[in-house]
């Protein structure tokens, strides 16, 4: 896949209650790649799932849930329990991602990472940072733009991310 395979500049899709973040980034990358959903859609399957509670968000901080989830919609997702700073910047931009920190408490829709931009325009940014679709913008610090030791302070860190849509 690559980064013309899919909308990685989607608006982004805010999140409707303080526990549903990872639903919401869910739904943005679906919609991301074509798919006609809303994050309520996406909220109702994980609770018909049990993979989203009100009281305590995603239930799996592995993002299994969502990839079982997405496995219903036709979508193949992949997840990665541990990912590191340097697993997140090389899938960064090729296919629609979400990322979930345990400190930060959080899961946001992620763009486009600083490899991808060098690779894309053979400039390397001054700064490694990820651009996100984050659904709460300023939780906890974070907007748009996710920086490293933001990533090192929010962590560890969940990936998943589409294989097939």
């Amino acid at each position: 896949m690559g980064v013309a395979d899919w909308n990685w500049r989607h608006q982004v899709e805010l999140q409707d209650v303080p526990w549903d973040c990872a639903a919401a980034s869910t739904a943005w990358a679906m919609q991301a790649c074509g798919h006609q959903v809303t994050e309520a859609d996406v909220v109702a399957g994980l609770l018909a799932m049990g993979a989203i509670s009100p009281t305590y968000g995603l239930m799996d901080a592995s993002g299994a849930g969502l990839v079982a989830y997405l496995a219903t919609q036709g979508i193949t997702a992949e997840n990665n329990a541990s990912a590191s700073w340097a697993d997140v910047q090389a899938a960064a931009g090729y296919q629609p991602m979400v990322i979930g920190g345990r400190a930060w408490c959080h899961w946001s829709g992620l763009r486009m990472g600083t490899w991808t931009v060098e690779t894309l325009s053979g400039v390397a940014p001054d700064v490694e940072a990820l651009a996100l679709a984050n659904p709460a913008p300023g939780w906890m610090g974070v907007g748009q733009i996710l920086l490293a030791d933001q990533f090192a302070q929010l962590g560890s860190f969940s990936a998943v991310w589409f294989t097939s849509w």
